[in-house]
């Protein structure tokens, strides 16, 4: 579910991006990647932007407390509670060439207009997007603002070198296995008895 949630914002970027450029990139610019590689280099290719998954929060204020469940026979099944996730999506653009020609102004022409994206639209459901799956139901994408220490913290553990960016928060993906932990039948009727005197 991850997969496809990360996968269908960087198809809308995708799709924005290439209107606001004239509709003549011909190749997709934001690509879902790695930040850095094992040896510190960008994983990213050059003159691209990349989307990278940097860390997974338990949302734990809508968290679901019901655990018993009436299925559509009229029995009551038990499973445990879905899970609510956040997910924290770093956008990076890097446009220096392999030959070291840096389009730096390009970058953060490209990165502005990603957040103009989600400006315009920040709230994803497969009403108003017919090309998410329906398992996710609704996106919520909120700009994310970090200290400069966390992000001298963040590009060190990284290993690489910063490169322009913006961290989303994206909201609520839910998780329900619906393993059954028990099943009871319903209650059909009741009697009352009473001891004789």
């Amino acid at each position: 579910m991850i997969d496809k949630a990360l996968k269908f914002l960087t198809d809308e970027m995708n799709i924005y991006l290439d209107l606001q450029n004239g509709g003549n990139l011909g190749e997709q610019l934001i690509v879902l990647t790695n930040v850095a590689t094992s040896t510190g280099g960008w994983a990213i290719p050059s003159q691209k932007m990349g989307v990278s998954l940097i860390n997974i929060e338990e949302e734990k204020v809508f968290k679901e407390q019901q655990t018993n469940f009436r299925n559509a026979a009229g029995e009551f099944e038990q499973y445990n509670p879905e899970i609510k996730l956040n997910l924290y999506m770093l956008v990076c653009a890097n446009f220096v060439s392999e030959n070291g020609d840096d389009k730096y102004e390009q970058g953060l022409k490209q990165l502005s207009r990603v957040i103009s994206c989600f400006q315009g639209k920040n709230v994803f459901t497969t009403e108003n997007s017919p090309g998410m799956d329906p398992e996710i139901k609704k996106l919520i994408v909120d700009l994310y603002s970090y200290s400069f220490e966390q992000q001298y913290n963040f590009w060190t553990v990284l290993g690489a070198k910063y490169l322009p960016s913006v961290l989303y928060k994206v909201r609520l993906i839910a998780f329900q296995e619906k393993r059954m932990m028990n099943k009871n039948d319903s209650v059909s009727g009741y009697s009352l008895q009473t001891p004789d005197l």
